[in-house]
């Protein structure tokens, strides 16, 4: 790969002192002048119906200034994206059905905390309480009536496949329902500008959310203006409204600014969590260790509303057969609505659940057919312009040889067991994807008569530089010092938009329109050089803020020079661009959401993990953690070490620690008390390991890498556990009462440990 000024180095993040010593802005952070204390009455029960809502008591209370129902809503009573045609969505505030713990009832708006807290109490509810759903074990009658998709795709033939196999190995496999646990609750305030536009300014994943904020209240979508702050960690919750209808609807009607921050029980209770799968696998193998078939039957828990389930379920049908090349399978995805947390987007979006069941089932082919589990992967191992078992070819190279290698032998060899402990190794490949079939995204670059240049994208920076990698992009094309560029994000009414940070999807999305972009402009620049410096526009460099002719060095201008020159030659300085994804052709569309299956790319990877088991106990010790990934080209290698590391440890909590406990509907996880996520001392001695095979769909071969580590990590520490008590723990989390029921050959909390 070619070297480049800027691109391939861990520049320093222009975000990260101002995050170092607090100084950032975050959601909460900002509180106008006047502003009204917003806050929400939930509902006290999971299911049923309110009968009647009385706020009279909670008016009258000192310091309350509005209490609103869904009465008040002037226009549509609907959260973006949450219906379908044969399920209604989530309402803003519940006017009759009560679908789940997190549905709210009313807003209060006070001068003060107390007062608010006043409020919301003071309000008298009547509610039929109404027994639930809390599976997705229905009746047939109750299944079809709840399921929210349903996705098969066949390859092959899979009937002939198992008939000839050597090895058949079938099993089932459970992963829970599982929270963001980002550390910034959700938060925000809102205001009316001087020219009338409602502003709201919110910690997101989307701005794009200004449109449902119009149509809730029934005003133009022009009229509505969504600033996004910094976000301190979101993993997909805050790709979905938090605060927004509730600080907008009370500031509209009061024409009172308002705050409002989510406490730490009330996000856990309302915010969306990641889908529970029951996963049954049967995988094929002929003699010579292929895989040459695998049926698989994945069912998603959606929880009370529908969201983006069905997305999220195809997206794991097309990868259920991991980063192998499988010739005959047969997949089948399919969702039910529960009264259960509302489930959608987090970290990795059903690849770390496929994961764990796959890479569980290559283990045992192997162990069945008496072949090392490391020589099975290779053999099977995906290729370069392989096919998925949708159809879908893999367009660039996987490396996943050299990131198994890298892995292994970074790893090491076992270390030593104590008394009373065991040690385990386990390896876990893994396919991510990044970028959706028929996406968009849009950026700008301008660059200044001094030499300087802004970028404008709306992408939200959710802390893994975004915005650092759109100025690395923009100062390379461009020839300028990373100090010379200023990155402008998140404002609906001055950034072009270009969609939701997550899926791994805006160092590619917004990414190249950004670099398509500032080729524009770069154009202008060489021009304006080429008449300063009377040289062919060819002959001329520019670098590090200046531009000089290669043929003869000391003639140089700086670039502030040749983009005033530019300008009176009357050439433009700014460049609009956009970037779009194209869906994939299948055979039946209609059967892949009209070809929105699948993803424009993928990143593949290895982890190896080492863990110590105490035998007496159950308790798991990660010892050793490598993520290797084959990045395509790292932009900012120390930001991609960084994703490595929060991903995987996501991953290694989503294994040991991490679940929402539920009974009947109620919600008995409600601080990280009692959700447990890992700390520095859970992680053992952890090693990055980044592989640039300089193939990708992202500018200069970049690959998405937000996701891929936290999506093997899982199964890699599952793997270690199994090794190291010589049992297969079927379920996650891995906790040490599970742990120890599977060594004395005891099914955990009587499920199904097959």
């Amino acid at each position: 790969m070619a070297t480049l000024d800027i691109i391939g180095k861990s520049n320093p993040r222009y975000d990260a002192l101002p995050k170092a010593d607090g100084s950032m802005p975050y959601g909460e952070d900002m509180m106008p002048p006047g502003a009204l204390f917003c806050g929400v009455l939930y509902t006290p029960v999971p299911y049923g119906r309110l009968k009647s809502i009385d706020t009279r008591a909670a008016e009258r209370i000192p310091g309350v200034a509005a209490v609103l129902t869904a009465r008040d809503i002037p226009g549509k009573n609907l959260r973006y994206g949450s219906n379908t045609p044969k399920h209604d969505g989530q309402p803003i505030l519940v006017e009759d059905k009560i679908e789940f713990t997190g549905d709210a009832l009313a807003v209060v708006g006070a001068e003060t905390r107390e007062a608010l807290e006043a409020g919301i109490t003071a309000i008298k509810v009547e509610i039929e309480a109404s027994e639930g759903i809390w599976t997705t074990r229905h009746n047939e009658d109750t299944a079809e009536k709840r399921q929210v998709c349903d996705f098969e795709v066949k390859r092959g033939d899979i009937k002939s496949a198992f008939a000839e196999a050597e090895v058949v190995v079938e099993r089932t496999y459970k992963t829970q329902l599982a929270e963001h646990a980002f550390l910034e609750p959700a938060s925000g305030s809102s205001w009316i500008e001087e020219d009338g536009v409602l502003t709201i300014r919110v910690g997101t994943q989307l701005i794009e959310y200004y449109r449902a904020i119009a149509a809730m209240l029934g005003i133009p979508q022009s009229r509505v203006r969504h600033l996004g702050t910094y976000v301190g960690g979101g993993f997909g919750a805050k790709g979905m409204l938090t605060v927004e209808p509730y600080l907008a609807l009370l500031t509209h009607l009061t024409k009172r600014p308002a705050i409002m921050a989510m406490g730490r029980e009330e996000g856990i209770r309302t915010t969306v969590k990641k889908h529970p799968f029951v996963m049954h696998y049967r995988t094929a193998a002929s003699k010579e260790g292929k895989i040459i078939g695998m049926e698989v039957d994945v069912v998603g828990d959606a929880g009370a509303y529908p969201y983006k389930s069905n997305l999220f379920l195809l997206g794991a049908m097309c990868i259920a057969t991991g980063p192998y090349e499988v010739p005959n399978a047969q997949i089948r995805c399919h969702g039910y609505l529960t009264n259960n947390p509302i489930t959608n987007a987090m970290r990795g979006v059903g690849s770390n659940q496929v994961c764990f069941a796959y890479e569980n089932q290559i283990n045992l082919v192997a162990k069945e057919l008496g072949m090392d589990r490391f020589e099975l992967r290779k053999r099977n191992f995906i290729q370069k312009g392989g096919k998925l078992a949708t159809g879908q070819e893999i367009p660039f190279k996987p490396n996943l040889e050299g990131c198994l290698e890298s892995a292994i032998k970074a790893l090491g060899a076992p270390s030593k067991a104590e008394p009373g402990k065991r040690i385990g190794q386990g390896i876990a490949a893994n396919i991510t994807g990044y970028g959706r079939p028929f996406d968009d995204a849009n950026a700008a670059v301008h660059i200044e008569p001094d030499g300087s240049a802004v970028v404008r994208v709306s992408a939200p920076d959710i802390g893994a530089g975004q915005g650092a990698t759109l100025q690395s992009i923009t100062a390379e094309v461009l020839g300028l010092r990373l100090d010379q560029v200023s990155t402008r994000l998140s404002d609906s009414a001055t950034t072009p938009l270009s969609g939701i940070t997550a899926g791994s999807r805006q160092t590619m999305m917004a990414g190249n329109a950004v670099r398509s972009a500032a080729e524009e402009v770069l154009k202008a620049l060489l021009k304006g050089a080429s008449a300063l410096l009377e040289a062919a526009e060819s002959d001329i460099r520019i670098s590090g803020g200046e531009a000089w002719v290669t043929s003869a060095p000391e003639r140089r201008v700086s670039a502030g020079m040749a983009a005033g020159k530019a300008k009176e030659l009357g050439e433009s300085l700014h460049c609009s661009h956009g970037f779009t994804t194209p869906g994939h052709e299948y055979e039946n569309p209609e059967r892949y959401m009209g070809g929105m299956g699948g993803w424009a790319d993928y990143t593949f990877g290895v982890h190896a993990t080492e863990v110590e088991v105490d035998i007496d106990t159950g308790e798991v010790n990660v010892l050793k953690h490598v993520a290797a990934h084959d990045v395509g080209r790292a932009l900012n290698p120390q930001s991609v070490e960084g994703q490595f590391e929060g991903g995987a440890v996501m991953g290694i909590g989503y294994a040991l620690h991490e679940e929402i406990t539920m009974t009947e509907g109620d919600c008995k996880s409600q601080s990280f008390h009692e959700y447990l996520i890992p700390t520095s001392s859970d992680i053992g001695d952890f090693q990055s390991v980044i592989l640039e095979c300089g193939e990708g769909a992202g500018p200069y071969g970049a690959r998405g890498v937000g996701e891929p580590p936290c999506n093997n990590a899982p199964a890699a520490v599952a793997l270690a556990v199994n090794e190291a008590i010589g049992k297969v723990v079927y379920e996650l989390p891995i906790t040490p009462e599970r742990v120890f029921r599977t060594i004395q050959g005891k099914k955990t909390n009587g499920r199904n440990g097959r």
